[in-house]
C-alpha cells in the first residue's frame, strides 16, 4: 500500500532490550472529507508531542495516504498499560471526540507483541496486520 507523503522516520524514545517483548500498536483512520484534513493534522502534531513525552513509549511513526484520506499510526510501548494511559489522556483523548463524526468507516486498531531485536517495526508488516484484522472482522460480520 503506497503512502503519500512517506511515513515519518521511526522516532526511538527509549533504550531497547533486544530480548524483551514489547507491545506494538498500529491503526488507520479514514476521514470523510478533505476539509477536515487541516484540523486532523493540527491535532496530530499535538499528539506527536504527547507521544514524545509519554511514559512507556518506546518509539513511533506516522504515515498516511492523503489521496485516500487515510492516516496511519505505528508505535511500540513498554506494556499495554502505558498504551492505555496514552490513549486516555490529553490531546489523544480530545481527538477521539473531535473527529468521531469525521470518519467514513470504523478505524482499525491492532495490537501485537514484538521483541526488541525486531525494532523498529516495518510499515509493510503493520499494514498487512491491519488488512488481516479488517478481513477477519468482515468475515465475522458478513
Amino acid at each position: 500500500m503506497p503512502q503519500f507523503p512517506p511515513p515519518t522516520p521511526w522516532k526511538l524514545r527509549a533504550t531497547v532490550d533486544p530480548a524483551r517483548e514489547y507491545v506494538a500498536f498500529t491503526s488507520t483512520f479514514h476521514l470523510k472529507s478533505l476539509l477536515r484534513v487541516p484540523a486532523f493534522i493540527r491535532r496530530s502534531l499535538k499528539i506527536m508531542k504527547q507521544a514524545d513525552a509519554a511514559s512507556g513509549i518506546v518509539g513511533w511513526s506516522l504515515g498516511g495516504n492523503i489521496f485516500k484520506l487515510e492516516f496511519y499510526t505505528l508505535s511500540v510501548w513498554q506494556d499495554a498499560e502505558s498504551l492505555r494511559r496514552f490513549v486516555r489522556d490529553g490531546d489523544h483523548l480530545a481527538s477521539l471526540t473531535e473527529f468521531e463524526q469525521d470518519m467514513r468507516r470504523k478505524s482499525i486498531f491492532v495490537h501485537y507483541k514484538l521483541f526488541g531485536r525486531d525494532l523498529p517495526p516495518s510499515w509493510k508488516d503493520a499494514l498487512a496486520r491491519q488488512r488481516q484484522h479488517d478481513d477477519a472482522l468482515a468475515k465475522r460480520s458478513g
